[in-house]
């Protein structure tokens, strides 16, 4: 957990537990649980699925009617509408997910909850792996993106460690057989200004080699004032297809991020809590100008391979290597003294290099035994990591007054404090039956882990080995009826290693995820909407807790449960209007502590109890309004809790607008054009978003408008 620049460091792998975890997704096998066996001779191709269909929870092209998760789907005509900036942005209307752990200081990282637990990332089937417990962590700008599908629930069995509450899994934009191009320029509040551009289509006439070439440049202010964002990215793919049964697509990226705002807070007295001084102004920077700098630059190449064996069988292979090098100063703030005025300040420090060589190999296929039909796969992945990391914490500064701050203080460098060098190897092989039989659908997947990491503390000169192996399975039911209606039940189960210690020195087992999963959906046949009810029963247990015996040492017997229900809807009841809506109600506790302080009944930060969210888009069909789309949305974000319970974070309800307007129904030489306006947090409430223990408060996301105009061709 990073939190102003202070971390816990152990002596053991902290960083090699938290990268490991299998590569994955990458492969999609085209044929569809409830179909005859089909034979697979098109690559994933952008915009190839549609909303009802999902591939993550499954790694093969499966309707989510037909899935026994709760998975939630976001294509490029929804990210579009949003106009959304970030992936955090992009998940505010989905079930099970809570967004705003960081509220408007999420920019520079991707910071939410699933179903209570930090989810991993994937792009493209592999794993986006990023220092653990440090600052070089990869993010992936929303331009780039052609689709996000989110799992809910332990995902282990096909992608590795993880932790319980799910993974968010991110499609690139790839070259289409089709041409086409656009180019879009997008201007909004706090100074923020956007180009981006993204052509494609066939290089050759007989369409065997396709490009496609995405970019953008963005810079903003931010909310906190005396800090800017800037960022250029540019993403070249190539696909050749020698024959109908091989593709294969070479895909570059690149990132830079100059600047990436502030990663700073507010004190609890006068945000959360009162302050007889006043209340802390929403824009209020805790850091020092002078010294603030996040720099972060990221090279990725992946190779995307598939070929039909024939026979309905496919091998496809995904591999990536990326490079995230990042630069970290900041000042951050420890808390009030007692005149409730002056807040104490630290220095923090880092360099990062993080080197990750991510590989998936599958063998998809589909067969029938009698009346069952079988969608299987068998895969190997790979993971080779290097990390080193030299940073320093703790230098104190000079406070500042919070309410008449005064910047310029002279800032030393820390001393350094940590020096490491990481080498990890992970390897995990697995294997999935989707069988169907009439209405009935049954799904046994199975998962086995080896992983191997040292560590050297450059400054004490020892070097820390770490190995592990793990089991993980899941086990799924349903039955579809004629009528739509599919009930369905699920167990699953995941893993994750800790980095926590004995008095022995030996380290904690890995941490487990149980979840068990009950609910039903609902697809008719007479218009197009999906229905998902879902109720779940997560527990982690072996967390690390405190030894009673031996203070400062930990034993393995903490345990935290996450229960909840989970309602979304999505429906589009004439062609003119999309709805959607959204209900969670997640009871996230730590059920077993090991010792003083006991925290049973505690529960995390950053996760609303309860959150609900409805959106309606109208798009007028005829008459003078024609061409125009309008749409609001309301965002209810129930109460939460200070790390256990040392005060309420009180709840806040958003409202949100979409507008959009086609040119060409004005005239159809402007046929292509298109502006998009959007407005969040319409009323400008301003809310606490999360606080972390005593110190720490965040704001809520200020009043945002944001209007994008695009031309298609």
């Amino acid at each position: 957990m990073i939190i102003g620049g202070r971390r816990r460091r152990t002596a053991l792998a902290s960083a090699a537990l938290g990268l490991v975890l299998a590569a994955g997704q990458g492969a999609r096998a085209e044929t569809p649980l409830a179909s005859a066996v089909a034979t697979v001779s098109e690559v994933v191709v952008a915009g190839a699925h549609t909303h009802n269909d999902a591939v993550a929870g499954t790694k093969a092209e499966t309707p989510l009617v037909e899935t026994p998760q709760s998975i939630s789907v976001i294509d490029r005509s929804q990210l579009d509408l949003l106009n959304v900036a970030s992936l955090n942005q992009a998940l505010r209307y989905v079930a099970g997910v809570s967004p705003d752990t960081r509220g408007a200081t999420a920019v520079r990282y991707d910071q939410m909850n699933i179903r209570g637990f930090t989810p991993d990332e994937y792009l493209d089937g592999l794993r986006l792996i990023g220092s653990a417990n440090g600052y070089a962590a990869p993010q992936v700008d929303i331009t780039r993106l052609d689709r996000i599908e989110v799992v809910k629930g332990p995902a282990s069995v096909l992608y590795g460690q993880a932790s319980p509450g799910g993974i968010v899994v991110l499609t690139s934009k790839l070259p289409t057989s089709a041409p086409f191009g656009q180019i879009e320029l997008s201007g909004g509040s706090f100074g923020f200004v956007q180009g981006a551009i993204d052509i494609g289509g066939p290089v050759t006439h007989d369409g065997d080699l396709l490009f496609r070439l995405d970019g953008m440049a963005m810079r903003t202010d931010t909310q906190l004032k005396r800090n800017e964002a800037e960022r250029v990215a540019v993403s070249p793919a190539v696909t050749w297809k020698p024959d109908d049964k091989t593709s294969w697509t070479l895909l570059y990226s690149y990132q830079f991020d100059p600047k990436s705002g502030a990663y700073g807070s507010v004190p609890p007295q006068g945000s959360l809590l009162p302050n007889p001084n006043g209340r802390i102004p929403v824009d209020f920077y805790d850091g020092e100008p002078g010294f603030e700098r996040f720099r972060r630059e990221q090279n990725a190449i992946s190779s995307l391979f598939a070929r039909d064996l024939g026979g309905g069988w496919t091998f496809r292979q995904n591999v990536r290597y990326m490079q995230t090098t990042t630069s970290y100063r900041s000042v951050y703030s420890y808390g009030l003294e007692p005149d409730l005025v002056t807040l104490d300040r630290y220095t923090a420090a880092a360099d990062e290099l993080v080197g990750a060589l991510t590989l998936d190999n599958q063998i998809t296929g589909g067969f029938h035994t009698g009346p069952i039909s079988h969608s299987v796969i068998f895969g190997l992945d790979y993971q080779n990591t290097r990390q080193t990391e030299i940073a320093g914490f703790g230098g104190p500064v000079a406070p500042i007054n919070i309410f008449h701050p005064v910047y310029g203080a002279a800032i030393p460098e820390p001393a350094t404090t940590f020096n490491v060098r990481l080498h990890l190897e992970q390897t995990g092989v697995y294997a999935q039956d989707q069988l169907g039989w009439g209405g009935l659908r049954l799904m046994l997947s199975g998962r086995y882990d080896w992983v191997d990491a040292k560590q050297l503390d450059r400054l004490a000169n020892v070097t820390a080995p770490l190995w592990e192996a793990k089991f993980s399975g899941r086990a799924g039911l349903l039955y579809l009826f004629d009528n739509g209606l599919a009930p369905y039940v699920s167990y699953s189960t995941s893993f994750q290693p800790q980095t926590a210690t004995t008095a022995m020195g030996d380290v904690l087992p890995p941490t487990e995820g149980k979840q068990v999963e009950v609910g039903i959906k609902y697809q008719p046949k007479v218009w197009d909407t999906l229905l998902t009810l879902s109720l779940y029963d997560l527990r982690q247990t072996n967390v690390a807790t405190g030894d009673p015996i031996h203070p400062g040492f930990s034993i393995a017997s903490g345990e935290v449960r996450s229960r909840g229900v989970e309602v979304e809807a999505h429906t589009r009841p004439i062609p003119a209007l999309q709805l959607s809506a959204t209900y969670t109600y997640l009871d996230n506790v730590i059920t077993k502590d090991g010792a003083p302080p006991n925290r049973v009944g505690d529960h995390p930060y950053g996760v609303p109890q309860a959150t609900a969210t409805a959106m309606g888009v109208y798009s007028w069909q005829g008459g003078p309004l024609a061409g125009f789309s309008f749409g609001a949305g309301m965002r209810y974000l129930g109460r939460s809790y200070s790390d256990g319970r040392d005060a309420i974070i009180p709840s806040a309800t958003l409202v949100d607008l979409v507008a959009t307007y086609d040119f060409a129904r004005l005239n159809a030489a402007l046929r292509g054009a298109s502006l998009d306006v959007t407005v969040n947090n319409l009323a400008d409430t301003r809310y606490i978003s999360s606080c972390y223990a005593t110190v720490w408060c965040w704001y809520g996301a200020e009043r945002t408008a944001t209007a994008t105009l695009r031309y298609r061709w």
